[in-house]
């Protein structure tokens, strides 16, 4: 992730959500095999398959189940993937939903930060300083 442009952010919500017993980080049951999908275009199957049990640690999945669904089928928005990933985000009502594609999220009526949004806040500020001593 770091070799892309603008994701050594992304890389830095990551590791905080799993150091930081501040930060309860969700993601869509839907994340997981996306995850997969894109470290099996770059890695062998047993890397890819690592680094999503590794995520299976460090972040709690909303169960895509029949409302997440029926209410990603019906949304209004033009991308049914993106649908899935705000309706599981409203389902738990985040506090945020980091995003690199903000524009799709709109409706949501939670905050919608890219990571570097996300961490310029405060209380990230904080967190990190903290997991520094």
């Amino acid at each position: 992730m770091t070799k892309r442009q603008g994701w050594a952010a992304s890389l830095r919500v990551l590791n905080l959500a799993r150091e930081s017993p501040g930060v309860e980080a969700w993601a869509s049951a839907l994340t997981l095999p996306l995850l997969y999908f894109f470290r099996r275009r770059v890695v062998d199957e047993t890397m890819a398959r690592a680094d999503a049990r590794a995520s299976l640690k460090q972040v709690r999945f909303v169960s895509l189940d029949q409302e997440i669904l029926t209410s990603a089928i019906i949304s209004g928005g033009s991308d049914f993937e993106d649908n899935i990933q705000l309706a599981s985000a409203e389902s738990i009502a985040v506090n945020h939903l980091i995003t690199r594609n903000k524009k799709d999220f709109k409706s949501l009526s939670s905050s919608v930060l890219t990571p570097e949004e996300w961490l310029a806040l405060d209380e990230v500020a904080d967190l990190e300083s903290n997991l520094s001593k």
